[in-house]
């Protein structure tokens, strides 16, 4: 009798789908989690960031084919499929890459769309197409697996420009847009009303020399490069909240957290312009010289960089978010003044305690160090 039932229901669709063109049943429904942001890269080019959520409706799996990105005329800025697709199409908190939305489950896919500088649209729209298991109810109600849209827009206000939070030679942002990795992929559920992105364009900086980031085994923190660095005001602000006390643990050994509080370990966070506060996380306990009220001027000693809260080494957790809080705010884009972009990393090339970098050479003014990146800073 159940079967009957369901039967019915999936003739009901199907006929109410061939009555109206206009109106048709789809497997998923995809919008966008936030507006789409937009930063200048240290390659020159403008990097268009934002998330669409895709949201399956059915009891089966589905399977993303392709998503491509449209201007208002209808022109194909870029299209992302294959293990592209894969690795920018992740479960929402937890991470996992798959191109397969789990049965009336939900799934966040990355854009990052490049584009030469000053050419960002206002807007664009999408086409995405989607493949289900042949010769199943769903594929027979369905018809064509695509969708266009949603519509995005896009928010071309200029990022902020901020002097570097560290200074010296060799700084190698370990995390940070616009691929794939743990900071532009936090997505988190606020208030059960928004999910909010608070690390899309935050930093993990540690220092690289000779192709390291640490001397010896790498057992103790002191024998990481960027252990101990001064951590510096990126901009004349008030300093707003402070979190001392939080002890150091040993590299690679990943604390577990037992409250909020122990997110980001040591931290300070500066009001540095209206809803932009500056965030540092994971600093040494003990060494904070400021406290809240302080008024600082940009390049003023912060803290001393260490390895506190979740973190597998030292490294200096840095972002710019629009709340002083390290979940609820949303992350903003930023630039610095002006380095000298010296190498890039690649993670995936990379064995054992060694990084296979590419040499590079460019004074670089106005922009942001992408993922992988090694700068000298001023």
């Amino acid at each position: 009798m159940r079967i009957c039932f369901v039967a019915a229901a999936i003739f009901a669709l199907v006929s109410a789908a061939s009555a109206g063109d206009d109106e048709r049943p789809t497997a998923i429904m995809v919008s966008p989690i936030h507006d789409a942001q937009v930063v200048r890269g240290d390659d020159g080019m403008d990097h268009v960031e934002y998330e669409l959520l895709v949201v399956s409706v059915f009891a089966e799996p589905v399977t993303l084919s392709s998503v491509a990105v449209l201007d208002p005329a209808g022109k194909e800025l870029m299209k992302i499929e294959g293990d592209a697709l894969a690795a920018a199409t992740q479960t929402l908190f937890a991470k996992t890459a798959t191109p397969v939305v789990p049965p009336s489950a939900a799934v966040s896919v990355d854009i990052d769309l490049i584009l030469p500088p000053d050419t960002v649209p206002e807007r664009v729209t999408h086409k995405i197409t989607y493949a289900l298991a042949a010769h199943t109810e769903s594929a027979v109600m369905i018809g064509i697996p695509e969708i266009d849209g949603p519509e995005v827009a896009i928010d071309r206000q200029p990022a902020t420009v901020i002097k570097p939070p560290v200074k010296g030679d060799g700084w190698l942002a370990t995390t940070a847009c616009c691929k794939p990795n743990v900071h532009r992929d936090l997505r988190a559920a606020i208030d059960g009303n928004r999910i909010e992105t608070a690390e899309t364009f935050a930093v993990d900086w540690a220092q690289v020399r000779n192709d390291r980031v640490y001397d010896g085994d790498g057992s103790a923190n002191a024998q990481y490069y960027s252990y101990g660095a001064d951590v510096l005001a990126v901009a004349d602000g008030t300093v707003v909240s402070i979190q001392d006390g939080k002890p150091e643990a040993p590299p690679n050994v990943l604390m577990v957290p037992q409250s909020m509080s122990d997110y980001g370990g040591n931290q300070v966070i500066l009001d540095i312009a209206p809803n932009v506060f500056a965030i540092y996380g994971h600093l040494q306990p003990g060494s904070l010289k400021v406290k809240v009220g302080d008024v600082v001027k940009a390049g003023a000693p912060l803290a001393r960089l260490g390895n506190t809260g979740p973190s597998l080494g030292p490294h200096l957790h840095f972002g710019l978010v629009d709340r002083p809080n390290l979940w609820a705010g949303r992350s903003l884009p930023f630039v610095f003044e002006s380095f000298t972009l010296v190498g890039v990393a690649n993670f995936e090339a990379s064995h054992g305690d060694t990084l296979v970098i590419s040499p590079e050479a460019r004074e670089i003014r106005f922009a942001y160090p992408l993922y992988g990146s090694v700068l000298n800073l001023p």
